[in-house]
């Protein structure tokens, strides 16, 4: 059984800037996660890294060739499980993996999060016959066709003005007065013919036969079905915490992981970093930074220079 000084599962933005750091630290270090990229994959348009503007799967792709130079080893697959472990001379974790079993010191939790569901009638039965959570991966399917993005975040907004360019009409539907998003995706989205926003609107139901015909809607109380072929949700995400439920971390009222300055968790030795923490501003840029203070964090700590939170 392999042992390392640190074992970061994910392998996002903030994984992949953990891993370069640790590695550069001289930790013997691995990178369990089931994917390269996370998230960051599915944005189309990343305008807000310094230095970068593309898609997130490049950004990835670039930050992933860079960090593989290093003496890293990535296990693909998920993890099961994660308990603390006592010997005679030191205290470690024992990481239970889909694929194999690793001992590490310390761990630095990096799952980011996973897409929210509506819950409503016909989201799961249309799942993939016009019901979608990703617009980078099924944007193509609606080429000159009618469709619907739900949500008002940056994510709901880029997404619309990405399908706005290719598909016939867009309805962006939101539930509040304004849109949570950046005022020049804001701008753009009002400069363009083909989208249509609809404010203060509930979705109800998703009905189709074989495939997403409609989206019946309700708009200040009145009830009404707009003519889509295809939804797309952008309601935000939930944290990707399931293996560590055992650990009983302290977490936030929506179930992302508390921590303090330094990325520690309530348990000694856990780091936490991106998405998956309680921090309020969800961007790859932050993802990143949170990953490179982990790291250094941890580092610290193994010398003894970190003491509990």
């Amino acid at each position: 059984m392999k042992n390392y000084d640190v074992t970061i599962i994910g392998a996002g933005a903030a994984g992949l800037t953990a891993g370069l750091y640790s590695a550069r630290n001289g930790l013997k270090t691995a990178i369990i996660s089931k994917d390269i990229g996370g998230t960051a994959n599915s944005i189309l348009m990343l305008e807000n890294w310094p230095g970068f503007n593309g898609k997130g799967s490049e950004l990835m792709k670039q930050i992933y060739e860079q960090v593989r130079k290093y003496e890293i080893d990535f296990i693909m697959s998920e993890v099961d499980s994660i308990e603390k472990v006592e010997s005679k001379t030191e205290k470690e974790f024992l990481i239970k993996a889909k694929k194999e079993m690793i001992t590490s010191k310390s761990i630095i939790i990096a799952t980011g999060t996973d897409r929210k569901k509506l819950g409503i009638e016909g989201e799961d039965e249309l799942l993939g016959r016009g019901v979608s959570y990703c617009v980078t991966c099924d944007a193509f399917f609606f080429k000159n066709k009618d469709v619907a993005v739900i949500g008002g975040s940056d994510c709901a907004a880029t997404s619309a003005l990405a399908l706005s360019d290719i598909s016939k009409n867009v309805y962006l539907i939101y539930r509040g007065e304004k849109l949570k998003c950046e005022e020049l995706n804001q701008k753009r989205l009002n400069e363009r013919k083909n989208v249509k926003i609809f404010y203060n609107t509930i979705p109800k139901a998703i009905i189709g036969k074989e495939k997403v015909e409609e989206l019946e809607i309700t708009n200040e109380g009145k009830k009404g079905n707009l003519k889509v072929d295809g939804i797309f949700i952008e309601i935000g995400s939930t944290p990707l915490i399931e293996f560590s439920k055992k650990l009983k971390l302290k977490l936030d009222k929506e179930n992302f992981i508390k921590v303090n300055e330094n990325m520690q968790t309530s348990i000694e030795g856990i780091f936490a970093a991106g998405d998956i923490t309680s921090h309020k501003l969800k961007q790859v840029v932050v993802s990143a930074g949170q990953g490179a203070v982990a790291a250094k964090s941890v580092y610290t700590w193994l010398k003894g220079g970190i003491n509990k939170w």
